[in-house]
C-alpha cells in the first residue's frame, strides 16, 4: 500500500501501535493529539487517510469531522470508537465519514478498510480529473462563458445515463452538435450516430426511412431496406425538427418507444428497436401539446430530460471561442493559414445580433476567411460580410435578375449556382463558401440542377 494517514487520537499508546502497524505496510504515517492539533497539522501537510477518534477532550469527533469536510473534503475519514453508538455512527456517515470501527479494531480489518479507502480515493481523483478534463473538452467547442456553463453541466449529467431528451433552442444554436456530443460521452459511443431532418422526409415516405421495408412492398420497393431505427440500433438516432412530425407518426413512433420494436413496412415480424431518442426543436413543444398538434403522451415519453440551448446573443462572452474555433476549421477547408482575428474584427463580431446564432457566425467567418490570404483577419473583412457590401465576393454580374426579367425560384437558384461555380474556376468548396451553404447541399443542388 501507499499512502499517508494521520491518526487523531488523544492516548499516545494508541497512537504509537498505528503508526508502527502502518508503517510495517509502508504506509506513511503523522500523529495529533487532539482535534485542533489535526487541523492545524493538515494546513501544513497532505494527508489521504485520517483515523479519528470521536472521544477527545479538546474536540469531540464530530466536531473535527465537520472542520475536516468543511476545509478537506477530499480526505477520506474513519471514525473510531471505544462504544457502538448507533446515534453517532449514523451521524458521522451523514456527515460523510467513509466507515467506522470499533477500538481496538482487528490489524487486518484496519489495514483492509485503509486499503479501500485508499482505493476510493484514487478512484475519486481519476474521476474528478476525467470530470475537469471534459468540462475543459466542452468548453473548447462550446464556450466558458456563464450562460453556457448550465448547458455544459446538463451534457455531462445526463451523457452517462440512457434518458431520451429533448433539446431546444432557435434555428443554428448547435443542436445537433450537441446530440453528438452527448452521444460521443455516453455508453452507446461504438454505435452509430444518425441524425435525420424530419421536415425534410415526404411524407408517404417516413414510413418506410424510418422502419425499413421488405421488398415488394409497395411500387419501387425492388429491394429490401432498413429505416433509421434498426440502423441506429445500439447507438444514437437525433430526430431532428420534431414539431414536423405529423400526427400518423408521431403515434408509430410513441408505439416504437414503448415497445422497444417494430414492423417495416410489408413486414410480418418484428424488428427489435434500442437507440436511444433525442428530439431537436426550434419550436416550443409544450404549446404544440396545448394546442394539439404534438401529441402529450409523446411529449412526456420523450422529454426525460430536456436541455435548452441559448441564443448567441446571449452569450456575447463566448463570441471570441467559438469565433477562433470556427476560423480555424475555415482555415483548414480552403488550405489558408490564420494566426487569428484582430480587435476590429472582433468588436464587429461581438457587437452583432446573430439572429442565425452560430450557423450565421460559421458563414460570416467562411466568407470573410475566403476573401482573406491568410495571417490576422482584419476588421474589414467581416465588416464587408456583415454590411453585404461585398456579398461574399460575388461580381455584378452574379446579381438575380431585376422585375423586368420574370424567371422561376428554381430558374434563379440554378443561375446563382452556375455563376458561382463558373466565378471560382469549378471549384467547389469555395462556390459553397461564396453561397453560404455547406459543400454538401450544393453537391445535391449540382445534381439537381445538372451541373456536374
Amino acid at each position: 500500500m501507499n499512502g499517508s494517514i494521520l491518526i487523531i487520537d488523544d492516548e499516545p499508546t494508541i497512537r504509537k501501535a498505528f503508526t508502527i502497524l502502518l508503517r510495517g505496510e509502508g504506509l506513511t504515517a503523522g500523529e495529533a493529539s487532539g482535534g485542533r492539533e489535526a487541523l492545524a497539522l493538515l494546513g501544513r501537510e497532505y494527508f489521504d487517510v485520517a483515523l479519528l477518534d470521536f472521544a477527545m477532550p479538546d474536540m469531540d469527533g464530530l466536531a473535527v469531522l465537520r472542520e475536516i469536510r468543511r476545509l478537506y473534503p477530499e480526505l477520506v475519514v474513519i471514525m473510531i470508537t471505544g462504544h457502538a453508538d448507533v446515534v453517532l455512527v449514523v451521524e458521522a456517515i451523514k456527515l460523510g465519514a467513509y466507515d467506522y470501527l470499533l477500538k481496538p479494531p482487528n490489524p487486518d480489518h484496519l489495514l483492509m478498510t485503509i486499503d479501500r479507502a485508499l482505493e476510493k480515493k484514487t478512484l475519486h481523483q481519476e474521476i474528478t480529473k476525467l470530470d475537469r478534463s471534459l468540462a475543459s473538452s466542452l468548453e473548447s467547442q462550446l464556450g466558458r462563458g456563464p450562460v453556457i456553463r448550465q448547458v455544459i453541466e446538463d451534457i455531462r449529467r445526463v451523457a452517462a445515463s440512457d434518458f431520451s431528451l429533448i433539446i431546444e433552442g432557435e434555428t443554428g444554436t448547435g443542436k445537433t452538435l450537441i446530440a453528438s456530443l452527448i452521444h460521443g460521452l455516453s455508453r452507446r459511443a461504438d454505435g452509430p450516430f444518425i441524425a435525420i431532418d424530419m421536415g425534410a422526409i415526404p411524407e408517404s415516405l417516413l414510413e418506410s426511412e424510418l422502419f425499413g421495408h421488405e421488398k415488394g412492398a409497395f411500387t419501387g420497393a425492388d429491394r429490401k431496406k432498413k429505416g433509421y431505427f434498426e440502423l441506429a440500433r445500439g447507438g444514437t438516432l437525433l430526430l431532428d425538427e420534431l414539431q414536423n412530425l405529423t400526427p400518423h407518426a408521431q403515434g408509430k413512433i410513441l408505439q416504437v418507444v414503448e415497445e422497444k420494436s417494430f414492423y417495416p413496412v410489408g413486414g410480418s415480424k418484428p424488428v427489435s428497436a434500442d437507440p436511444r431518442i433525442i428530439g431537436a426543436t426550434n419550436a416550443d413543444l409544450k404549446e404544440a401539446v396545448a394546442s394539439g398538434s404534438f401529441r402529450q403522451d409523446l411529449y412526456y415519453r420523450l422529454n426525460e430530460y430536456r436541455i435548452s440551448l441559448p441564443p448567441l446573443r446571449q452569450r456575447p462572452d463566448d463570441i471570441p471561442l467559438l469565433a477562433a474555433r470556427l476560423l480555424t476549421e475555415a482555415a483548414v477547408e480552403l488550405n489558408r493559414n490564420f494566426t487569428g482575428l484582430d480587435e476590429a474584427a472582433l468588436e464587429l463580431l461581438a457587437g452583432h445580433p446573430w439572429p442565425g446564432n452560430i450557423r450565421e457566425l460559421r458563414n460570416v467567418l467562411r466568407r470573410a476567411a475566403l476573401l482573406c490570404e491568410g495571417g490576422q483577419l482584419p476588421g474589414k473583412m467581416i465588416s464587408q460580410v456583415l454590411d453585404g457590401e461585398n456579398k461574399g465576393a460575388m461580381p455584378a454580374a452574379m446579381a438575380l435578375p431585376g422585375p423586368t426579367a420574370p424567371i422561376s425560384l428554381e430558374e434563379a437558384e440554378k443561375t446563382t449556382i452556375a455563376q458561382a461555380l463558373a466565378h471560382t474556376d469549378s471549384n467547389r468548396t469555395h462556390a459553397a463558401a461564396i453561397l453560404g451553404i455547406t459543400h454538401k447541399t450544393l453537391l445535391a443542388k449540382i445534381k439537381k440542377y445538372g451541373l456536374e
